[in-house]
C-alpha cells in the first residue's frame, strides 16, 4: 500500500513537471483581441479581413436586415487588418470598438468613455484600417 502511494505521488509530480514544460514552450501571443460591435437600421453590411499573429488571414462579415439589427466580431490574436462598410439609403449604422485596454488605434473620429465610435449616415460606404498604436494613426476613408 505504501509503495503504491509513493508511485502515485511520483507520477503526479512528474505530470506536473511535464505540464509546466509544455506551458513554457507555447509561443507567446503576438496580437490581441479585436472586438467590433455594430448596431444599425435596414440592410447595412460590415466585412473585415484581419491578420493574426501567426500570419493567418481571417475574413468575417455581418449584415443587418431589420429595423434595429446588431452584430459583433470578436477575434483573438489580431495584429491588423482592413474593414469595409456600407449603409443603405434610408439606413444608419453605429460601429464601436473598445480601445481602452488594447494597443489598437481608434480608426474613427468619435471617442466616448474609452470607446471608439463611428456614426455612419444613409448612403455612407468606405473602409478603415485596424492598426496598432505603435504603427501610427489611421482614419476612416469613404464617401
Amino acid at each position: 500500500m505504501k509503495k503504491t502511494s509513493m508511485m502515485i505521488a511520483a507520477s503526479l509530480a512528474g505530470a506536473l513537471a511535464l505540464a509546466g514544460q509544455v506551458t513554457a514552450q507555447r509561443a507567446p501571443i503576438q496580437g490581441e483581441a479585436f472586438v467590433l460591435e455594430m448596431l444599425g437600421q435596414r440592410s447595412w453590411e460590415v466585412s473585415c479581413r484581419l491578420t493574426q499573429g501567426d500570419g493567418d488571414a481571417i475574413e468575417t462579415r455581418e449584415a443587418g436586415r431589420g429595423l434595429h439589427d446588431n452584430g459583433r466580431f470578436a477575434i483573438g490574436d489580431v495584429t491588423g487588418g482592413l474593414c469595409s462598410y456600407s449603409v443603405p439609403e434610408r439606413g444608419e449604422l453605429r460601429l464601436t470598438m473598445d480601445v481602452e485596454h488594447t494597443a489598437f488605434n481608434c480608426p474613427f473620429t468619435v471617442t466616448e468613455a474609452g470607446f471608439c465610435r463611428a456614426y455612419l449616415q444613409p448612403g455612407d460606404s468606405g473602409s478603415f484600417q485596424i492598426t496598432r498604436r505603435s504603427a501610427g494613426a489611421s482614419a476612416v476613408t469613404g464617401s
